[in-house]
Parts: structure tokens; C-alpha cells; sequence
């Protein structure tokens, strides 16, 4: 048994939740570690949900800064929640999953907000009878800044015009707070061989077997940041990305995996040297970086 775990969560006394044909059980992953200051944000709107069929699990990685207070201070609204030392965000979340009840499964990171009180109803009206035509979903996300939780920019549109595009060496795909996975997706694959891209691996893995439904409704305001921002990551990205392409078949247009190369090295050396002009190098590579070509598997 291992004694540095920690849990909780409604569920333990209450038991699990179901959901029914029409309203179907939604499960929420939250992975954290020493997120305290952020994670109320999370919390306030995840209570504010009107749906009731929601099981929100949260995975921590052993925080020590009062977010094991802030959960246990939560379980009226956490269903399952539990802390100890994890190898990181993928780690978490395949710890997360074995907990997972609901027939969907969304992961949203702490400091995430949901849009409003009834995103989680207006999905699941969407999601009642889709699987098992599809397999995912996707809606339109909101990203603020990390402080001042400011508007920076709105992103998201339907597949067909998504799914044409280029983002550096990998096809466009949805950012992965606004997607739901159906459950049987999880098992047929796992995030745990990569550290950075796993979700690239998860969704595009999905794609190639059925296209994604299109929610066109906002689902998450989400911080600028993340693992893959930091200027260390941005060369094992362009890695893990190349190992995935491989393993899935996926050949990125020559250009465009060659300017991908060139334009993450640049991007790491003005990121370690020039850290306060993020925002701005960041907006124009997401732009330089989309390519409408279509993208094809050997």
C-alpha cells in the first residue's frame, strides 16, 4: 500500500454517479500539483454547473502549498480526488482515468474556467447520441492571460475547414480543453510514452478513424502557458511530434516540416534571450505555422 497517497472526494461515501440515455455521465479530469492560487477558478466554475451528471476527479502531484486543503475543503462538488507523486501531467491523468465512471471524458487543467453554467448541459445534448458515429467532440475555447485572466483571443471552426490545415509539423487539431473523448478511446490507447504531446497522440489517433463532431458553442477560458510553452520543451516537441507522424502514418509536407525545424529552434533562442516578448512571437507563429494542406496517412 503505498502511505503517501492521499484521497477523497463525494463519492467515496456517497457512491458513484450514472448518468441516463439522455444525460449521459460526463467525467472531468484535473491534474495539479502546488496550483492552489489557481485552482479556485477551476472550482467556482465547475459548482456553477447547472448538469448534474458530472464526475470531477482531480489528480495531485503531491502539492504542498494548501491544494490538498482546497480539495478536501471540496468534496461536495469533487468526486473523487487524490494526492501523490506522479511522474507528470500524462501520468496524472492515466492515474485519473482508472477512476473514470462517465461516458465521455474531458480533461481541463487547473486554473481553466468553464464558459458558463450550462456548458456541460448544452454538450451533453450533443453528445446523447453521438457515439457511435463519433468518438470525439470539440467546441471553441477562450484564452486569457495568466494574471490578469484578460481576453487574449478566441479560437475555434468546424472540421472541415480545421482539418485542412497545418500547425508546424502536425496537422491543426482542437486544444485539448475543449475536446470530449468517448471512453472507448482509452481503450485502445494511452498518453504515457510521450511528456509533451501526448494529447496530440490521443486526438489525432482518434481522427484517422472518424472525423470529430463540432460543437459550435464556447467551452473553456484557458491560461496562456503550459508545458509547452517553456523554451526547454519546444526541440522534444518537435520530436515527439516526428515519433508520432511516424508511428500514425502522417506525412507533413516537406516545407513545412522543414520551416517547423528552423522556426522552433528561432523560437527557442528568442524565448531563452527575449522571455518578455512571448506573446507576441507566440501569436505569430501560431499564425506562420497553420498551413491549409491537406494532410494525408501512408
Amino acid at each position: 500500500m503505498d502511505n503517501s497517497l492521499k484521497q477523497g472526494g463525494r463519492e467515496l461515501i456517497h457512491g458513484l454517479k450514472t448518468g441516463t440515455a439522455t444525460a449521459p455521465l460526463i467525467t472531468i479530469i484535473t491534474s495539479t500539483f502546488n496550483a492552489a492560487k489557481d485552482l479556485s477558478w477551476t472550482i467556482n466554475s465547475i459548482k456553477a454547473q447547472n448538469y448534474p451528471n458530472i464526475q470531477w476527479i482531480v489528480a495531485d502531484g503531491g502539492s504542498t502549498d494548501g491544494t490538498v486543503e482546497l480539495l478536501q475543503q471540496n468534496e461536495d462538488i469533487i468526486d473523487y480526488w487524490f494526492s501523490a507523486p506522479d511522474k507528470g501531467i500524462y501520468d496524472a491523468w492515466t492515474k485519473a482515468l482508472k477512476h473514470a465512471s462517465g461516458e465521455w471524458i474531458q480533461f481541463i487543467g487547473a486554473g481553466d474556467e468553464l464558459a458558463g453554467p450550462e456548458v456541460i448541459t448544452k454538450v451533453a445534448q450533443q453528445l446523447a447520441d453521438a457515439h457511435p458515429q463519433y468518438e470525439l467532440a470539440y467546441g471553441n475555447i477562450e484564452i486569457i492571460s495568466e494574471g490578469l485572466r484578460q481576453h487574449i483571443e478566441y479560437i475555434g471552426e468546424p472540421w472541415e475547414t480545421l482539418g485542412i490545415k497545418w500547425q508546424g509539423i502536425r496537422p491543426a487539431l482542437p486544444i485539448h480543453p475543449e475536446v470530449f473523448h468517448h471512453k472507448t478511446i482509452f481503450q485502445r490507447i494511452t498518453f504515457n510514452q510521450y511528456k509533451i504531446a501526448g494529447d496530440s497522440y490521443i486526438v489525432l489517433s482518434s481522427i484517422l478513424r472518424k472525423e470529430p463532431l463540432y460543437i459550435n458553442l464556447l467551452i473553456d477560458r484557458m491560461p496562456h502557458g503550459g508545458i509547452s510553452t517553456n523554451p526547454k520543451n519546444i526541440l522534444l516537441t518537435y520530436q515527439e511530434l516526428k515519433k508520432i507522424n511516424k508511428s500514425l502514418g502522417i506525412r507533413p509536407p516537406k516545407v513545412s516540416a522543414f520551416t517547423f525545424l528552423v522556426r522552433s529552434l528561432l523560437k527557442a533562442f528568442i524565448l531563452k534571450n527575449f522571455p518578455s516578448a512571448f506573446n507576441i512571437i507566440g501569436d505569430l507563429y501560431r499564425i506562420l505555422t497553420l498551413r491549409k494542406v491537406k494532410w494525408t496517412k501512408k
